[in-house]
């Protein structure tokens, strides 16, 4: 739950505006690291180099799909973008949840 809580914290103030070194830190971690570490979370890895590997892949992927999709639609811009990865972030955290429910 907290990095579906960082996710959205983040979303908002790289929305509302931070300074120009801060908010590329904080759109760098939103658009690719939350998204990326919470579908990594998603395949139970418990090897750290490949987890590592896969919260960088993950979440780059997910970023290209995200604003390819966005671009041939004509609807991107990059506010859109920091929300649809927020919010990709938060439904991956509670899949995840629901998958600890479960087990």
């Amino acid at each position: 739950m907290a990095l579906g809580f960082g996710a959205l914290v983040l979303s908002l103030a790289t929305l509302l505006g931070l300074p120009t070194p801060l908010q590329t830190v904080a759109a760098l971690i939103v658009l690719v690291l939350l998204p990326g570490q919470a579908l990594t979370r998603l395949m139970r890895v418990t090897d750290l180099g490949l987890g590592a590997l896969l919260v960088l892949a993950l979440g780059l992927a997910a970023l290209t799909a995200v604003s390819t999709a966005m671009f041939y639609l004509a609807v991107w811009s990059w506010q859109a973008c920091v929300i649809t990865m927020g919010a990709i972030t938060i439904l991956a955290c509670i899949a995840r949840a629901r998958q600890e429910a479960t087990s």
